[in-house]
């Protein structure tokens, strides 16, 4: 990846790290709805693993650039990283599906959110500006679409 934090173009790892891990995510979304039984049980639960694997990493990302980048805040990247961790690991263990799905939904527009906004104060790389928003509100409308399937069965 790039290690230049204030670069604002996103590179080509970046987009495709980025965008292609959301993919599985909208396909379980599709899948949940239409095709037969038992794919959309099976769409449901890959889904959560996936999204909270996902999550996880992301939660990873914002702490490791605080190791490795002077000017961020420590504090608030442990802070973050945390958050992002204990939401994913929560879908990991509540047994019922709805409730993990509203776990990583909020999961992943918080992240939207407060990675947008960290990169735009130095605390995450300077592209994750206009990456974050689009990448994570793709993978939150996958698992909108697993938690609408999940509370409708």
């Amino acid at each position: 990846m790039n290690h230049d934090a204030t670069r604002p173009d996103m590179p080509a790892d970046g987009a495709i790290l980025g965008y292609g891990p959301m993919l599985p995510l909208v396909a379980a979304g599709i899948g949940a709805w239409l095709l037969p039984a038992p794919w959309p049980f099976w769409a449901v639960h890959l889904g959560i693993i996936w999204g909270a694997l996902i999550l996880a990493f992301i939660a990873g990302v914002r702490r490791g650039f605080g190791f490795g980048y002077a000017r961020a805040s420590k504090p608030q990247e442990i802070a973050t990283s945390i958050g992002y961790f204990t939401l994913a690991g929560l879908a990991l263990v509540i047994g019922l599906p709805s409730m993990a799905l509203l776990m990583l939904v909020l999961g992943y527009v918080l992240a939207a959110l407060l990675d947008r906004r960290a990169a735009l104060s130095g605390n995450a790389p300077r592209y994750f500006a206009t990456l974050r928003p689009r990448q994570l509100l793709i993978g939150a409308a996958g698992l909108a679409a697993l938690l609408g399937r999940a509370i409708g069965s």
